[in-house]
């Protein structure tokens, strides 16, 4: 998968559990750090990511919200 189509999944995907702005911000720092020098992100790192971010949302949101917002992320990156 492309990097850009990604980031804009898991940025649509997290705004719906966030501000539109948190969820930006999360998402810039991901792409500045963990992706930085990736053009097209395989399926692990994918998975990797995925998992940094329902962690985030677990941490501030509760089990519930998180185990929902996974799922989500996880069937849009397909």
């Amino acid at each position: 998968m492309e990097k850009s189509k990604y980031l804009d999944v898991a940025l649509k995907t997290l705004s719906q559990v966030f501000s539109d702005g948190g969820a930006k911000a999360t998402i810039d720092v991901m792409a500045k750090l963990k992706l930085k020098d990736v053009t097209d992100i395989d399926a692990k790192t994918i998975s990797a990511c995925n998992s940094v971010l329902h962690e985030r949302v677990r941490m501030l949101k509760g089990d519930e919200i998180a185990t929902k917002f996974y799922s989500m992320l996880n069937n849009a990156c397909r």
